[in-house]
Parts: C-alpha cells; structure tokens; sequence
C-alpha cells in the first residue's frame, strides 16, 4: 500500500500553479467590462484572451514537470468556468457602473464625463440620450499611438487605417473610426451611436488586424453606414446651431421653469411679509375672486392686477389649465415652516460657533387656555479682525421656539427643555447660565428647572429675571400697608369713572391737553408710573372736571345723579392732604425703579451694569427715607395744595379714648398711639414704603449678588491691585467653572492671573468693563495672547439678566393667536412666531436658496408619488408637479420625442412596452409611455426564456402581478 499521509505543506510546483492562476485571472479581468456595458459578447474575442492567458501560463512554466503542467491546465479549464469568478467580477463591475452614474447624475448638466472614457469606445456605457449628445458634442478622439499591442498572429493596428485612399491617390480621413485602447479593437462611431448596423464594429469591434482594410472597405460602403453617418452629421449640425428637438423642448421647460420660479418666488415673498406684519393669511374662503377668502389670496388678486406673472398663474388657475397652483393652505403651511426652519437654522448655527450660550423660559395662557412656553437663546458674538471683516462683538438673543406644556412642573419642563435641545443639535453641556421668572417651578431649589439642569451642568448658572425681581419689590411695597392700597384704589377709580361715559371723557378732555387717566396693571407696573403721573401733573385739571360734573343740573336722570354723586365722593379723596403726599412719594419711587426696570430689558446689558444700576437705586431708596427726603416731599405736597386751594397740613387725629389689648407677658411693654398725623404718616406710610423696598431688593437679588462677587473682578480689571485678591479671584471663577467631575475647567486660572496682569499695564488704571476689554482683544487680534481672559468675558456676558425677551415673544403670541384665529395649529402659530419676532433675519433671507429648498421639498414629494397614474412636469431642476391629462395630451401632440431615432410609430410603441428599450427618460418620452397605459397582456402561449440557473418567469405569475 502506498503513503496515505496528506501533504500539508504545498510544494513549489503547487505555489507556482496557484500564482500562474492568479495572473490568469486578473488578466482576464481586461474584458469584462465590455460584458456589462454590452448586451452581446464577442466569443472570438473572449477565446482568444483565454489563450493568450494560457500561452502567458505555458511560457512561464515551460522548464516545470510536465505533471505539473497538466494539473495546471486543469485549474485553468476550473478558472475559466465561471461559476465562482464571474459573480465576483460581477460585482465589481456593477460597483464601477454604479459609481459611474453617481458621477453622472451629480454633475450640473449631465453632459460630464472623464476623458479617457471618451476616447475609449470600449468603456462607453449605455448609449443613451445624454451620453450621444456627449459624445457628438466632443467629436470622435482618434489615438494615434507609435507602438500598437501584436494580437496572437503577431499582427496589430496601423495609423494608416484611419485613412482610406481613393482611386486618384488622395488620401481621406476616416473620422468615424476609433481605436480602443483598453480592447486592442477599432469601432465605428457613428454606427455604435446611431445603431444601424449589426457588425462588430457597431457593437463590441473588431481586432481581425489581417482583414481589418477588407472589412473597413465593405463597412464604410455598406447603406446602414451611411445613414448612420448622415444622422451623425445632421445632428452635429444642428447641436452647433441649437435647433435639436430637445433643445426646442429645453427652451420650453426653461421658459416654464422661470414662470414658476417667479410665481413660487411671489408667493414665498408675500407670505414672508403677511407674517412679518403679524397679519392673518386666511379667510372663511379659500377660493380666488370671492369675497372674505383672507389677505393672501386679496393680496394675490391685487398683485395679479399688476404683475403679468401672476395675472398669467391666475389665468392658468381660472380656465383650469393647472390644478397645482401653490395657493391652499397646505402649501402656505409648508411655506411658512420652510421660512421658519430657515432662521432657526442660522440661529443655530450662530449658537454653535459662538459656543457658550444660556436659555431664557418663561410660560403663559393662550387665548385658546393653552399652556405655552417661550424658548429663547442668548449667546455672545466675539471674532477676532480679519483682512476686509472688522472685529465684531455682540450679545444676541433669539427666539426659537413656542411649546404647548400639558404639565407644568419642574420635571416635565425640564424633560421638554432638554428634549429641544437635542433636536436641534445644541449641547447641554455648553450652557452656561438659565434665566426664569421667579416662578416655584422654576426657581425651586429641590424641584425647580434650574436646580435639575444644574444637577446635570453645575456650569449653568440661574439668574432669575431682574426686571420681574423689581416688579416684585414694587408689589411688595404696594402691599405692605393700608395707605398704599388705599391710594391706587382711588387712582382706579378715577379713571373707571371717567372712562365708563363719554360724555365725561369728553368733560376730561376739555380740560387736560396732554396726558389722560391710565388704569392700573397687576403686572407691569410701568403702567401705574402712567397712573399716577396723569393725576400727579394735571391733578388741577382732573379736579376742575370733576367739579363741573358734579354741578351739572342738567344731570337729572337716575345714572345722571349717581354719577354727580361720584364725582362729589372722588373730590372729596382729591381734597386731602394726606392723598397729595401720597401721590408725590409714589410717584418718585415708580419714576425711578421705571428708569431701572427699562435698563433691565435691554438685550445688551450684562451683570456688571446690571449691579450698577441696582446699587444706583437701592441708594436712591436710602436716602429718600431720611427726614430730608421727607421733608422734600412734604413741599411738593404743599404745591399741589394751594393748586387746589386746600389746607397744606395734615388733619388732626381723633383723641378719642383708643382701645388698649392685653399683652401676654408682663415684660413686654404697651405701645402708645402716635398722636401727631405728620409722624404717623411718616412711620405707617412713608417708611413702611421704603423699608420694605430696600428689604425687598436685598432679598431678591441675593442670588444676583453671588453671581457679581464671582465675576466682579472682570468688571474692571484695573481696579485690583492687590497680587493674592486677584488670584483668589481666579481660583474661584476656575472652580465654579469646572465641570461636573471637576477634572476640567473653562479657564485655567494660573494663566487668567497672568494675562489680568498684563491688561491691567495695557489700560493704566483707565476705567473699563467687560465689553471694553473684550473689544480690544478682537480688535487686535489677542485671542491667542488672553485665551483665558476672552473665554471668560465672553461667559460673563452670556449670563442673562431678565426675561424681558420671553414677555416680547408673548406679546407677539397674542397678535398672531387671537380669538379670531384661535384654533391655528401648534406648528403655524411657531412659523409665524419666528418669522415676526425674528423680523430682521425674515427681511434678509436669500430669496434664491428659499425656493431651491422649496423646490427640493417638493421634489421628493413628487418622487414619492410617481406611482400614481400621471406623468411627471418638470417645472425646474428638484421641482415636479404632477400633470394633469389635458398636459399629456398638449405635451405629446406639441412636441415630439427629443430622439432622433425614435419617429416610426413601431418603435414608440416598441419602446413604450419593452423598457429594456427605452433610453433616457426625459420629459416627453414619460409623457409617451404614461399615454401608452399599463404593461400590455401576453399570450398564453408565450414563454419567458430561461435565465443563467435554468429558471424562467411564468406567465401566470405575470398575470397575478398585473391583477394586483
């Protein structure tokens, strides 16, 4: 018996076979390229490259065992089967085309192709539309080589056979004829293009180099030549002339292209306008030429009187010639979000290259008592001087967003906050500051939005809102005791007195000339400051009003007598010098926190100004309250009094026996009844007042005050002097700043010492705050000298100061959603939001890149609905619409089919039930096979062929697919 034992390593001759049949195969991967992009293959062609390779094989293992030989031809015969190579090389031929028409599809024209693709006949992909206008554009590119490749009879291509010589000696180019590099093969140009002929020079060429002047001979005499040749150079000439048929049928979808452009660009431009001034779009008709069908389609039949393209768009609409008319209130709705998602989209992108940012909510009722929160951003421009661009720094806030809340505590507020945030890409991490209303379920320490956000940035700072701070101390005041409350109800009923007839308005008017009666607001108390500076300035002429009401004889009516009556009962509270006094202390307060309150509201004001101003009027309250402040306004009083002619004193006090109370401890003592007026006012009414004030104002701005001591060294950086101050500073502002595992830090505060050091030398002790230093170091491009100093500047200036945006959204919020528009959509009410608040950005859109994108969304639309039974108008580069039978009827009658080749009845109707057949699919060609119908019935006696694993398609299975 012989050695049974398996050889586990290969021997050399093995080594060798498996490389020779490596170089086999990637020598055989030269022709497959002309299988794929051919629907024949030239078998003569393919054998010989088999041999070739098998000669390459033999001549390199000639000196080997001749056993060895023989396993290899057998390898070969296995390798040239096919089974397994050809699905791989499958492959990759269809990764080649596929990545071939991506280049095809995303060039600008479409007319776009590589060289060497050009010049090769063997490379050509499908002939289609496009590619034969290519390729006819270009001109046939004939190679002229010094050296040809020998074939296997050692014969090859000659230069001599791109010319043919006539009888009289003369030489004659063959222009149509063209080599190919990659197959070793010639081809004719026009003939492959056109595909009149049958040869191999029309398909896959021919390299027969020892008949090629025989067969060059018999091909250029032949009629399908000819023909070819003919339409080649007719379509060349009229290519150079532009009178193509599908150059007359781009011309018309150019020319619709640009009506609809204008018509999409009209539209888009007034709807942008409608929203920027807060206006509503819609009426009880959606309907042209009716009445009440709202301002944009008013504004349509307006514009329609003047301007020949919408007057056209109208015609078209009237007489039915369109159904898509961009009019309804789907298409507005998709406008106004398209307009929508554009400026949040550069809001966004300001937010995320200036990095830092904080967000400001704030919530109120609609008018259809729906929860809604305002989301609005702010964020810190700072870059640096370019060449052509200055330095620019600025503090912006943005609105972005209403949300309709069905719950209203912390957590579901929170979970909404960070939901927003992701869909729209911002980073938590990134926030550095939060500013609410000094609501519980914003501001709670355990529950609050701002205590779980800072559980998950500790680096987002809470600044509760100032300018409502303020509003509170002044509620505060209101109510701390029964003088106050009393005085704004006779400012009240002033003003319901005058205001609830006519006829005394009037009375009113005709004694003040400048200011009239304001009613009082539980909200913003600017309004009161407009309350009781009518009355505090014109209390002269009030008074005469009110005195001819009361002796109007003519009065005698029920509703007459008790409005005398009235007016007698508020004369009486005017007449009073305890209200005077009233009247000048509240008025100095309001004036002076309103001038405050305003400061607060503006978008650029930072913490730094913000503490100036607040300290500002906490010492105007303090001094107010010395005896001189009172005395002050105890002359003012006397003023209005003899204005009045009244007794500028206050009235006596009862001493009538007081009732004493029991006290409950024997330690404590009894408190004696003030007995002199002027100092019970002062103690009950004036102090009480202002003590409360500047209380109220310690205890709300607490929290505002602990930002400002950590930041307070940015304020003014030349004002410290003190070395280890300032570092302590610094180490502060880099703990607060660290993140929530505390490994890093904005700022590095070794380096913040040093760079405040070198500022403080630059500015010499020059008055500075953070904006001023910020500006210098953009202005002279010292972003990378300070780094630490500019990070934290601009951090500072993120922090919000007040809400006041928020209560701006709202106000927007109560235009837009009326009662009359009560049930507008979540998403409309959003768009139109943002396009009036974000007013400016809305004006200075790109008017051109509005309608590409609305033109894109609308394209994939239409993508989606190709397969219903309507062809597909191509209004302009990604803008379709689907056109309607009397369109198709038009189109195919008008103009004809942009293939030159394709006129014979027969072979529209071959190419509308074969789409094997059909080429590129153009406007009128979709037009065409949409016309033919659905897929044409076969014969039961008709059988499928059989595919390359014996299998083949039933016709029974074509019928259910037809039926479904």
């Amino acid at each position: 018996m012989g050695n049974t034992n398996k050889r586990h390593r290969l021997s050399g001759s093995e080594y060798r076979k498996r490389r020779a049949a490596a170089q086999a195969e990637i020598a055989k991967q030269s022709g497959l390229m002309l299988k794929f992009f051919k629907s024949e293959h030239n078998d003569t062609v393919e054998s010989k490259v088999i041999d070739e390779d098998m000669e390459v094989t033999d001549f390199n293992l000639k000196n080997e065992n001749p056993d060895d030989n023989l396993n290899l031809e057998i390898d070969n015969m296995k390798d040239n089967d096919g089974t397994v190579e050809s699905e791989v090389n499958d492959e990759d031929v269809r990764s080649e085309d596929t990545d071939f028409n991506s280049k095809m599809d995303n060039s600008d024209d479409n007319l776009n192709l590589d060289v060497e693709i050009i010049k090769d006949p063997a490379k050509w992909p499908e002939i289609n539309d496009k590619m034969k206008l290519l390729l006819v554009k270009n001109n046939p590119l004939q190679i002229n080589l010094k050296y040809y490749p020998f074939d296997d009879y050692k014969r090859k291509f000659s230069n001599a056979h791109y010319f043919k010589t006539l009888s009289n000696g003369e030489k004659l180019n063959r222009t149509w004829l063209i080599y190919s590099e990659s197959s070793d093969s010639v081809f004719c140009f026009c003939c492959k293009l056109f595909k009149k002929d049958i040869s191999s020079l029309s398909k896959q060429g021919t390299r027969d180099w020892k008949n090629i002047s025989q067969i060059l001979k018999r091909h250029e005499n032949s009629p399908n030549h000819k023909i070819a040749y003919e339409d080649w150079k007719v379509l060349q000439t009229r290519m150079m002339q532009g009178k193509t048929i599908d150059d007359e049928n781009q011309t018309l979808i150019r020319k619709e292209t640009k009506h609809w452009k204008a018509v999409i660009e009209r539209i888009i431009s007034l709807i942008q306008t409608l929203g920027m001034q807060n206006l509503a779009l819609r009426g009880s008709s959606d309907k042209l030429n009716e009445f009440d069908n709202g301002n944009f389609l008013k504004f349509i039949e307006l514009l329609g009187k003047f301007d020949p393209i919408i007057k056209e768009h109208i015609s078209r609409i009237t007489s039915q010639d369109i159904r898509t008319h961009y009019l309804g209130k789907n298409i507005q709705n998709e406008i106004i979000q398209l307009l929508d998602n554009k400026i949040r989209q550069k809001i966004i992108s300001a937010v995320q290259n200036s990095k830092y940012y904080s967000i400001i909510l704030d919530c109120t009722p609609d008018v259809s008592h729906k929860e809604q929160m305002t989301m609005i951003i702010r964020f810190v421009t700072a870059t640096e001087k370019k060449e052509n661009v200055p330095a620019k720094v600025s503090i912006s806030e943005h609105f972005l967003t209403f949300i309709e809340l069905h719950d209203t505590t912390g957590l579901n507020m929170t979970n909404v906050l960070l939901e927003t945030l992701k869909k729209y890409g911002i980073l938590l991490d990134d926030m550095r500051g939060q500013g609410y209303d000094n609501g519980a379920n914003m501001r709670g320490q355990q529950n609050g939005v701002q205590a779980r956000v800072r559980q998950l940035n500790r680096r987002a700072f809470y600044v509760p809102c100032n300018a409502h701070s303020l509003n509170l101390v002044l509620n505060d005041s209101a109510n701390c005791c029964l003088g106050a409350v009393i005085f704004f109800n006779i400012i009240q009923e002033v003003y319901v007195f005058f205001s609830a007839s006519t006829h005394r308005w009037n009375v009113l008017l005709k004694h003040i000339n400048n200011l009239t009666v304001k009613p009082l607001s539980g909200t913003r108390w600017e309004s009161r400051l407009d309350a009781v500076r009518a009355i505090r300035f014109q209390i002269k002429e009030i008074y005469s009003a009110l005195l001819e009401i009361s002796q109007d004889n003519l009065l005698v009516n029920p509703s007459g007598v008790k409005s005398r009556a009235e007016a007698i009962g508020i004369i009486n509270k005017f007449l009073n010098f305890k209200f005077l006094c009233c009247l000048v202390v509240w008025y100095d307060i309001l004036f002076e926190i309103n001038i405050t309150s305003k400061m607060l509201q503006s978008i650029s004001l930072d913490v730094s100004k913000t503490v100036k101003q607040l300290d500002s009027t906490k010492y105007f309250l303090m001094r107010y309250r010395s005896d001189e402040g009172f005395e002050n306004t105890l002359k003012s009083a006397k003023l209005l009094a003899n204005e009045l002619g009244i007794e500028d004193s206050f009235p006596s006090i009862d001493q009538s026996r007081t009732r004493r109370t029991k006290t409950q401890f024997n330690y404590e003592s009894c408190d004696d009844p003030i007995i002199d007026s002027k100092q019970r006012f002062k103690v009950e009414f004036f102090n009480a007042i202002l003590d409360r004030a500047i209380q109220s104002i310690n205890e709300r701005f607490l929290q505002l005050s602990e930002h400002a001591n950590l930041f307070s060294f940015l304020y003014d950086i030349s004002k410290i002097k003190n070395s280890d101050e300032l570092m302590t500073y610094c180490k502060d502002l880099q703990l607060a700043l660290a993140s929530d595992n505390s490994l890093t830090s904005d700022i590095n505060a070794v380096e913040l010492y040093d760079e405040i050091t070198v500022l403080q030398r630059r500015f010499n002790d020059t008055e500075t705050n953070p904006r001023i230093v910020l500006e210098y170091i953009c202005e002279n491009q010292f972003v990378e000298l300070f780094p630490n100093t500019y990070v934290s500047l601009r951090i500072l200036l993120t922090l919000p100061v007040t809400a006041a945006t928020g209560e701006r959204s709202f106000s927007k919020l109560k235009i837009i959603k009326n009662y009359l528009r009560s049930q507008m959509s979540q998403d409309r009410l959003v768009g139109l939001a943002m396009i009036s608040i974000e007013k400016e950005l809305a004006y200075n859109m790109d008017m051109e890149e509005v309608v590409s994108d609305f033109a894109n969304a609308k394209a994939r639309k239409g993508r989606q609905n190709l397969s219903l039974p309507r062809c597909v108008k191509s209004l302009e580069p990604g803008l379709h619409t689907l056109a309607t039978e009397k369109e198709i009827d038009t189109c195919s009658t008008t103009i004809s089919p942009t293939f030159d080749t394709v006129k014979v009845q027969d072979e529209q109707l071959a190419i509308s039930t074969d789409p094997a057949n059909w080429p590129f699919l153009n406007y009128n060609l979709k037009i065409m096979i949409v016309k033919r119908g659905s897929p044409p019935p076969l014969d039961d006696n008709f059988v499928f062929p059989l595919d390359e694993d014996n299998r083949r398609f039933t016709t029974f299975s074509y019928k259910r697919y037809l039926t479904n």
